[in-house]
């Protein structure tokens, strides 16, 4: 196979349903925010990881619907510059995953979902109780490529707070992966369990 993507922009959904399928297995942000109105919007984003150590900065990527409509996490973000991402486990993946739906902007996700919201300590938008891991984050920027259906908005935010339950602790004072049962994105509707690894050393030489 072989797709020159620059000849197929109008088929720019085949083109994304293959990358997801390669591009794997992607982190699963659970994107908590408020809107203007005070309604709290809890969504999920595979388009997500780490970009920056010093300051700590991570990004997530909302695209626009198939009617040119911002999704509501980019509109509450744009509007109160702050947001809060939870880590997506074993044992709330099915809950995560209705928040998938295209509810109006004018209900509640943690409702919906039944996940529970908890105070904040530094950001508006409340933690996702039932995550073992959430992380507050301050809006830096967020840069657009495009305004079609399916183009991505990337939002860069830079974390303010992380909170960890301490039973994920090992020794190292690091997240033990098996307990913490992280929950990762394939294509298609298939997802993966991250408690089966293995452990491979930089390299001393060249």
């Amino acid at each position: 196979m072989y797709i020159d993507t620059r000849e197929h922009e109008s088929d720019w959904q085949r083109t994304y349903r293959l990358l997801i399928t390669f591009i794997q297995p992607r982190p699963i942000a659970l994107v908590s925010t408020l809107s203007q109105d005070g309604v709290r919007n809890l969504a999920p984003f595979s388009l997500y990881n780490l970009v920056s150590a010093n300051p700590p900065v991570v990004m997530v990527a909302p695209s626009f619907r198939r009617d040119r409509s911002s999704k509501d996490t980019l509109r509450n973000v744009e509007a109160a510059g702050e947001f809060v991402v939870a880590t997506v486990t074993q044992a709330i993946v099915e809950r995560a995953n209705q928040c998938a739906y295209e509810y109006p902007p004018d209900i509640d996700e943690f409702d919906k979902s039944g996940l529970t919201p908890a105070p904040a300590s530094l950001v508006g938008p409340p933690l996702v109780k039932e995550s073992p891991v959430n992380i507050e984050c301050s809006l830096l920027e967020i840069k657009r490529f495009g305004d079609q259906p399916g183009s991505g908005s990337v939002i860069f935010g830079r974390i303010l707070a992380i909170h960890v339950d301490d039973y994920l602790l090992a020794d190292d004072g690091l997240i033990d992966p098996d307990k913490l049962e992280a929950i990762g994105r394939m294509g298609r509707c298939t997802y993966v369990r991250t408690t089966e690894h293995f452990d491979l050393p930089l390299p001393t030489q060249g």
